[in-house]
Order: structure tokens, then C-alpha cells, then sequence
């Protein structure tokens, strides 16, 4: 396994070499997709911690400044000091990118409505209460969730991905209590798109689950 000192120096030649490249030209990008590659492959990225939002709301905002970070290492590599690590420059530009992902991710108006709506500070509650109404009120929600009446969470399915439904997100997230890269890996939908609609499914559905709080 590499070293923390080996894999900056090898991503410092890849920018270097990058960077020596004239703007807009065919060597340019391959060399730029060749550094972020190895900056994936060596899992150097951090997102910054917020805990203003949720965790999903968290993730997907993640996935959309993480999305934008190569389109930003092209854009300001004429500004890499070779004198700085690589990783230190790159999570700079992710901090960037998280900031002007945010309200792309959520908007101004949004935002309440969103906190209060969303699953993760619904079972937030939930842990409050008493230990045994806990017991009671999860127990409730799990069966409802796997017994689904009416294949109404099941009928809520992706435009875009149909084989992914609100049900299998529930079950996946509050039942086997799946981080969402897992389930992304699994269903091989971006956690981007994932989060977005689990996000809109819970909105539509927030009545039913208020009935047992």
C-alpha cells in the first residue's frame, strides 16, 4: 500500500504535467482526467462537515460538489502550487464546489419545509420517546413499510430508473438501515439521484407517517 508521502508525489507530477499542458487542448483534459482518476483512486476527496442539514440532504449535496470538482481542477489548475499537496488543494476547490452546490441542492424557500419533512429528523423524534412507545411506534412503522397496503410506496417508482421505488428506498434505509453509497453501489444509480427521490417520495408521504408519532 502506498504511502501518504508516495501518493502526493505521484499526484504531484500528474498536476505538474497537467498543468504544463497549453489551455483547451486535447493533452490538457486527458492529463487532467488522468490526475482525477488517481485522485479518486487513492479516495483523497473529503467533503466538508455540515451539520446543518440531514444526512441525506448531506449526501446528495456531496454528490453534487463532488460532481463539479473535476470541471473546477481543469478550470483553476494554472493555480496549483507544486509547494502544497495535492489533497490540500483539492479540498479547497470541494469546499467551493459545496458551497455553490448548496442551493442548487436547496433552495431558500425550501429549506424548512425540507428539515422538517425529511425521514432521518422523523426518526430523530422518534429515539425521544419513551423507550417502550419507541418500541411500539418503530415496530408500527417497519411492518407498514414492509407490508405496504396497497403497493403504495411500490407504486411510487422512478420516471428515470423504474426498477428503484420508494418501498425497496425504505426498506433499504430505515429497515436494514443502508448507507445511501451502499445502496447506490447496488442499484447502480448515482446517490444524487437516489436521495432526490426518496426526498420527493417523502414529502408525498409525510401524512402517513405522521399517523404514528
Amino acid at each position: 500500500m502506498a504511502t501518504n508521502d508516495e501518493i502526493d508525489s505521484r499526484l504531484k507530477q500528474l498536476a505538474i504535467a497537467a498543468k504544463n499542458h497549453p489551455h483547451k487542448t486535447v493533452e490538457r483534459q486527458k492529463a487532467v482526467t488522468k490526475l482525477y482518476m488517481e485522485i479518486e483512486k487513492y479516495k483523497i476527496i473529503n467533503c466538508p462537515k455540515n451539520r446543518n442539514f440531514s444526512y441525506q440532504i448531506y449526501q446528495e449535496i456531496c454528490a453534487e460538489a463532488k460532481q463539479d470538482l473535476m470541471l473546477r481542477i481543469c478550470r483553476e489548475l494554472h493555480n496549483y502550487r507544486p509547494e502544497k499537496e495535492v489533497s490540500q488543494w483539492v479540498n479547497f476547490l470541494m469546499i467551493k464546489c459545496f458551497q455553490e452546490a448548496t442551493p442548487k441542492v436547496i433552495g431558500v424557500k425550501d429549506r424548512k419545509r425540507l428539515y422538517c419533512e425529511n425521514m432521518d429528523l422523523f426518526f430523530d423524534k422518534l429515539k425521544k420517546q419513551a423507550e417502550h412507545d419507541l418500541y411500539r411506534i418503530e415496530s408500527a412503522l417497519i411492518e407498514m413499510i414492509k407490508a405496504d397496503p396497497g403497493d403504495a410506496f411500490k407504486s411510487e417508482a422512478s420516471k428515470k430508473y423504474p426498477h428503484v421505488n420508494f418501498q425497496l428506498l425504505l426498506v433499504k434505509r430505515v429497515v436494514e438501515e443502508a448507507s445511501w453509497q451502499q445502496i447506490s453501489e447496488e442499484l447502480g444509480v448515482s446517490v444524487s439521484n437516489l436521495s432526490s427521490f426518496y426526498r420527493r417520495s417523502l414529502e408525498k408521504f409525510t401524512p402517513r407517517f405522521r399517523e404514528y408519532l
